[in-house]
Formats: structure tokens, C-alpha cells, sequence
């Protein structure tokens, strides 16, 4: 056996005389006069001894040398190549260990710099059975559970919160298990919410899951949020769920088992902004500037007066350009969840998600344009009331600039919430970053995220560049990564690729994810539903995902949790004994 250094792949090869499973792991150990080193080293690439020196040869990176000839002629039969993931320093006196998970391998080039380590003084450790052990210190369990470890189950792997908000994207084919990671995903999110309220510390987060199918509800297949909240005490849903959690289109009808928890969604027109119409991607450069003259003309009703044939704005507008923005705001007339003056959801969407609480929008009855536009003005109000509480310096400031900053009808509506949900102590606002992470879905992302709709100002860009300072996230999922606009797919720091079965999707797959992902790793995904590559910049390299079937799932282990959780708000809730009589 020998183990050498490849330093133009930045990877470790093993001359062995084992097959050893592909996108697995193997454990090295070697030592230096007062340490220990027990390194993790991802597999990433397998070949026998023969087409390892003949693809050498061809990159004219290796020459066949006597020595090599000599490894040739022995019983070695493969050259694993793999990259180190995690590297254990061990103190042989004190016995005290440090782990290094970030830029491993240079780690161990240096101690061969350094002569610590020396040339084939690394070996195969005789014990393999430990290898989850070490490799706990990369997915520790502060994050949302995802899945396990294909090649070793009894590792879990959980999103790290704190790039939560650095946005993610999950693609995959249809029938692929992008719901299906999803539900899991949500109910990681409800787990971590319930270990804020247990332990009283951490920042909760909070999503608005657009449900496309009005599937996370009562589930899938069999088991949904409806059967987490089945489980829970009356007190522990009122902490964990709060009064509602589905959103259903007004005049819509939710099911009965969600209804006694179902608001219906409405929003005002006047709580629109003319760049959420442009996020629909309905309006060229001309229409576009006649409707911010209407929107300057006056802000609360322009959208009233625009669906009027008698208005004209200001500004000398084409009278074609006027009659073609009418044809295309002319659905609104008809649309039940936005009118004009009625009753708005908007405040109470916006208060739940800033208090740390998960939403499911069923929109599996609403029109492409009306999701589009929901979803633009409510990413676009939660950026605007973030950008106001970061760039503020006390209450009175924030309130004032937010006065000028959101519109004046949700304004008036939501400022009775202000002083809650916005200040620390005193006159002390708070930093976005102790406010709840909050986490956008965009489900069906080539419809919104196409260039041509983002080429006007556009909320979703701007927080894809800027959410995280203001702990906004992104979550878009798609079947296609070519039709999506550069700038939203550059942002995406942690991608989860399920299944494609687009060859052309395949290829940029490939090209987009980084974190050493080849076509070959792609390709090798065929055919295998709820497996899936993830990358992100919270990984030393790409790694495969099994993702648990949610119905299972729910039965082995969120049931379990949520009965424990019940439990303890229910003995929290009970009235103390006084000892009267």
C-alpha cells in the first residue's frame, strides 16, 4: 500500500489492494513525535492501478518510473483518490483533540512542510467502524436536519443556521422527492423552534413555504404539519403554532381538518408598489414609467385609477401605453385575493413571520400572476422593514423612515406592532440578526426568476445579494437550472440536486454546483429517488444526502419528539400546587 499526495488535485491517493465503496469514506492515521492524526478522506474517484497511469501519462502529470513499474507488478490493484475532509490532531500527553474541518488538505501539507509529517507516513487505520465519530464534527447537530450520510446512515446532516440565510436551491426532476425534502425540512425548522421555546435561548426561524400542490399540510403521501399539531398539547401548539398556520386564496375552501387553523390571504391594492407589478413580468420600459407616474400621482389609489378607462397619469404617456397597462392589471378586477380597501392579511402574515412562525400557503387553485405578485409584495414589505430596522439608530427614527418607506395603508395597519416586535429595551431597537431568520420559498422558479422578468428592479435579486445582512433567505426550488436568471443562481450558496433526467440540465448542474461535483456525479443519481448531491460553503466538499422518506420519518422520530415536547409545555402550563385546602 502506499499513500501519497496529489497536490495539483488537492487530493490524497491510496495504492490499495481493495475495492473500497465509491462516494464513501476511509480513515487514515499517521503520527509525529508528540501528536496523533486520524484523517477523513471523502472517495471521490476509483480506478485500477493500469488506467491510473495511463490517464497520468495522457495529463502528463506521471512518469513511469522504475518504481512505478516495480507497484505495478505487485498485488496493488486500485488507486482510490480522495479529498480530507476532517483532520483529527491528537496531543499523545494530554490526549487533548482538535478537529480541522476547513482547508484540510493545506493543513496537511504544511505538516509535511514541516516535516511533522513525512512521505508514506500515512496508513489505513485498522478501525473503521469510528469513521462517524469524526465526522459528526462537520454536520453538527446546531442546524435543520436534511438527511443522512448515504454511504453511512448513522450520520445526520443538518443545515447549519447561521447559512440559513445565504439561500439555497433545490433542483430536481418531477417525482424526484423535492416535497418530499421539503416536509422534512419543515419539520427540522418546527424542531428547532420547539428547542428555542425548551430551552429558552436562540433565535427561531420562520418560513412562508408555498405550497404548489397543497401537500405539507396534510402530507404527501400520508403525514403532514396537521398530524405534528394532532400530536401536540392545546398549550404546546399556542407556543409552537401559534392561532394559524395555512393560508388558503379568499372565497377558497381549506380542508376540514386544517380549518379551525386556515386564514384566507388578502391583500390590498394599496399596499402594492409598482416594482411588484414589475415582478410579474408584464410591462415593458414605457408601461413601467407610466405606472410610477400614476404611483407618484398618488400612491394609495394608482391602481384604482389605472383599472379606470377615464384616468390618464401624468406625464403626456402614450394613450396605447395606457390602454395596454389596463389589459395587463386587468385580471386584478377579478382577482379574490387582492382587491382594493378590503380587510388585508398582509399585517398578520407579516407580524407570525417576524414573531418566529411557519406559514403554508396552499396556492395550488391561484393563477401564475397572482402568486407572483403575493410573493413580490411580501418579500418586498419584510426587505423593506429589515433595510429601515438596520439602518435606524433608535425607535422614533425606525419609526419614521418605515412611515416613508412601506405604504401608507399597511403602515397604518401593522405600527400597533412596532414597539413589540422591534425593540430591545428603552428606545433600543433591535438588529436584524436577533430578529427570526426568515426563510422565502419561490416554488416553480424559472415562472419568476427568468431574466427578462428581473430586468427591471427586483426584490428577489436584491435579497439574493443582500438578504443575508438583514437574515432574509431564499429557498427556490425548480425542475431546470438554465432558464434562471445568473445573478439568483450565483447567490444560491448551498444547492441540493435531486434527480434530473434533462441531459442539458445535467451539464449545467454540473458546471453551477461546484464543490467538485462532475457530470459523472450527477449522472450517477439516475434512477435513484431521495438521494441527492448537496454543496455549500459550510462544505469542505460535495456530499451525497439520503433523504428520509417523511411518513417514516414522522412515525420513528418526529412523533417521538413532539409527544416529549407536548409533555413539557403541559407540565410548564399546569398550576403549581399551593397546599390550601
Amino acid at each position: 500500500m502506499i499513500i501519497k499526495i496529489n497536490s495539483i488535485e488537492s487530493t490524497i491517493e491510496i495504492f490499495y489492494e481493495k475495492y473500497v465503496h465509491l462516494h464513501g469514506f476511509i480513515k487514515l492515521e499517521a503520527e509525529s513525535d508528540d501528536k496523533e492524526y486520524r484523517i477523513i478522506i471523502q472517495i471521490l474517484n476509483e480506478q485500477t492501478i493500469i488506467d491510473y497511469v495511463l490517464t497520468r501519462q495522457k495529463l502528463k502529470n506521471v512518469r513511469m518510473t522504475d518504481y512505478i513499474k516495480a507497484e505495478l507488478e505487485t498485488e496493488l490493484q486500485y488507486v482510490i483518490q480522495g479529498r480530507p475532509i476532517i483532520c483529527t490532531e491528537i496531543d499523545k500527553k494530554t490526549k487533548k483533540e482538535t478537529h480541522k474541518t476547513l482547508n484540510v488538505f493545506f493543513f496537511i501539507e504544511d505538516l509535511m512542510e514541516k516535516e511533522v509529517l513525512k512521505p508514506h507516513s500515512m496508513k489505513i487505520s485498522e478501525i473503521q467502524k469510528d469513521r462517524a465519530i469524526y465526522l459528526e464534527n462537520i454536520f453538527t447537530p446546531d442546524g435543520i436536519y436534511m438527511g443522512d450520510l448515504a454511504s453511512e446512515s448513522n450520520v445526520k446532516v443538518f443545515f447549519p443556521l447561521k447559512y440559513l440565510m445565504y439561500h439555497f436551491f433545490i433542483a430536481g426532476a418531477t417525482g424526484q422527492g423535492k416535497s418530499n425534502l421539503n416536509q422534512v425540512f419543515i419539520d427540522g425548522l418546527l424542531q428547532h423552534n420547539a428547542n428555542v421555546i425548551m430551552n429558552g435561548k436562540g433565535t427561531k426561524v420562520s418560513m412562508l413555504a408555498i405550497d404548489m400542490h397543497d401537500e405539507y399540510a396534510l402530507g404527501c403521501n400520508n403525514y403532514g404539519l396537521y398530524h405534528i399539531i394532532k400530536t401536540l398539547d392545546v398549550s404546546a401548539v399556542k407556543k409552537l403554532i401559534g392561532k394559524w398556520f395555512y393560508l388558503y386564496p379568499n372565497k377558497g375552501l381549506p380542508p376540514t381538518e386544517v380549518k379551525s387553523m386556515a386564514e384566507p390571504c388578502i391583500i390590498n391594492y394599496q399596499e402594492i408598489k409598482p416594482q411588484d407589478l414589475f415582478a410579474t413580468g408584464s410591462f415593458n420600459e414605457l408601461q413601467a414609467g407610466a405606472i410610477h407616474s400614476a404611483y407618484h400621482d398618488n400612491p394609495n389609489d394608482y391602481i384604482d385609477n389605472l383599472l379606470d378607462d377615464t384616468y390618464f397619469p401624468p406625464g403626456n404617456h402614450d394613450p396605447k401605453t395606457i390602454s395596454a397597462i389596463r389589459r395587463r392589471l386587468n385580471w386584478l378586477e377579478y382577482s379574490d385575493i387582492f382587491q382594493s380597501n378590503a380587510s388585508s392579511k398582509l399585517p398578520s402574515i407579516i407580524k407570525k413571520l417576524e414573531k418566529g412562525g411557519i406559514i403554508i400557503f396552499n396556492v395550488s387553485l391561484l393563477r401564475d400572476l397572482e402568486q407572483f405578485l403575493f410573493n413580490s409584495v411580501l418579500a418586498r414589505t419584510l426587505f423593506d422593514i429589515r433595510k429601515t430596522l438596520k439602518s435606524s439608530t433608535d425607535y422614533s427614527t425606525f419609526e419614521t423612515k418605515l412611515g416613508k418607506a412601506l405604504p401608507q395603508n399597511f403602515f397604518d395597519n401593522y405600527k400597533a406592532n412596532l414597539k413589540k416586535l422591534y425593540i430591545s429595551s428603552g428606545t433600543n431597537i433591535k438588529d436584524p440578526y436577533d430578529m427570526p431568520i426568515i426563510i422565502f420559498t419561490i416554488e416553480e422558479a424559472p415562472s419568476i426568476l427568468r431574466p427578462e422578468i428581473m430586468k427591471f428592479s427586483n426584490v428577489f435579486k436584491d435579497i439574493s445579494r443582500q438578504g443575508r445582512k438583514f437574515n432574509l433567505g431564499l429557498e427556490v426550488i425548480s425542475q431546470q437550472y438554465t432558464p434562471i436568471d445568473d445573478t439568483i443562481i450565483s447567490n444560491m450558496n448551498t444547492v441540493v440536486n435531486l434527480p434530473l433526467r434533462s441531459e442539458k440540465e445535467k451539464s449545467a448542474a454540473s458546471k453551477i454546483l461546484g464543490g467538485g461535483i462532475q457530470y459523472s456525479d450527477i449522472e450517477s443519481l439516475t434512477g435513484t429517488r431521495g438521494i441527492a448531491l448537496i454543496s455549500g460553503i459550510w462544505l469542505t466538499n460535495f456530499q451525497k444526502l439520503r433523504i428520509p422518506l417523511y411518513d417514516d420519518y414522522f412515525k420513528e422520530v418526529s412523533e417521538k419528539y413532539y409527544i416529549e415536547f407536548s409533555k413539557k409545555m403541559k407540565s410548564q402550563t399546569s398550576t403549581p400546587p399551593t397546599g390550601l385546602p
